[in-house]
């Protein structure tokens, strides 16, 4: 499991949201209204950091598609998307 570190600053009517990667060093900052709520904000950031590390090549997401078996007139149950690489809530939401 990753470590990552996330760090906040408050200016004004903005929130400025860093997201640190403790095992590569790989930082990104997002800009948020301040009156978003954390989870919202963490969750753009960590969506950013991981978008970024794939990028890089410095994570690999599930190489393996998953086979999702549809019975007529159900919904697909997709919600087991999340890389394990990732902490909970990762980067696909």
């Amino acid at each position: 499991m990753r470590e990552i570190y996330i760090e906040r600053h408050y200016r004004g009517p903005y929130a400025q949201i860093r997201a640190v990667d403790a095992l590569t060093g790989v930082e990104v900052a997002v800009t948020t209204p301040s009156s978003a709520a954390q989870f919202d904000q963490n969750r753009l950031a960590l969506r950013k950091l991981g978008q970024c590390l794939v990028a890089q090549g410095l994570m690999v997401l599930d190489a393996a598609p998953q086979k999702v078996v549809v019975k007529q007139g159900e919904a697909a149950d997709v919600t087991n998307r999340t890389s394990t690489a990732l902490p909970k809530g990762g980067f696909y939401t």
